[in-house]
């Protein structure tokens, strides 16, 4: 688990006047935390955190050298001024589960023997902390045309210490024939591009 920086919020200071001087707002809660801790933690460092790390990560954050064993629960980047604004942690208990969630990323698409179609993004699940899973890579240049892959066949999924959350029967991933694409086919893409289109936007 990495470890990132960070101090307690001085709430008097506006979130906007802490983002001018190069912080993004930040908050921890867990069952061992009365209240949440407000932090700030330096924009440069978040983003440097963050090209190694998503949602459903777990991170060390160090509050005014207090550590706290976390899981990002909630990212909020604003895409305009390419920057963090805000982030939300979850304090990890060993004996208690908790929801989570793990992206997937598809590597080696440019290797794929078809043509690809993937509706999800990620799997939402419960696992206690020592059980959880950062993300999910999926390898799609070793699937030939006609596969689909639903979330019950993913590992994280076989996994009896993982309860999935997200439905077992969502589809995945579909590999395509190129040159045979039937009207179903087309069907089925536009689908799982509207289905991707609004998970994102939710």
């Amino acid at each position: 688990m990495e470890t990132l920086q960070a101090k307690t919020r001085d709430m008097s200071i506006k979130a906007k006047k802490l983002r001018r001087e190069g912080y993004l707002t930040g908050s921890i809660s867990g069952r061992e935390i009365p209240e949440s801790i407000s932090i700030a933690i330096p924009q440069n460092k978040a983003a440097q955190f963050m090209k190694k790390h998503s949602i459903g990560s777990r991170a060390i954050i160090n509050v005014d050298g207090t550590e706290y064993k976390t899981i990002i629960k909630g990212v909020d980047y604003d895409a305009l001024n390419h920057r963090y604004i805000d982030m939300t942690f979850q304090q990890l208990i060993a004996d208690e589960k908790i929801h989570a969630t793990a992206e997937i990323f598809f590597i080696n698409e440019d290797k794929a023997k078809g043509f690809l179609t993937h509706a999800l993004s990620k799997i939402d699940y419960k696992a206690y902390p020592a059980d959880l899973v950062d993300k999910i890579e999926i390898d799609v240049s070793k699937y030939p045309i006609g596969t689909h892959l639903a979330v019950a066949d993913l590992d994280i999924a076989k996994n009896d210490k993982v309860d999935i959350v997200t439905p077992l029967d969502s589809s995945v991933l579909h590999v395509l024939d190129h040159q045979h694409m039937s009207a179903e086919d087309e069907a089925m893409i536009e689908a799982a591009e509207a289905a991707a289109a609004g998970t994102d936007e939710a």
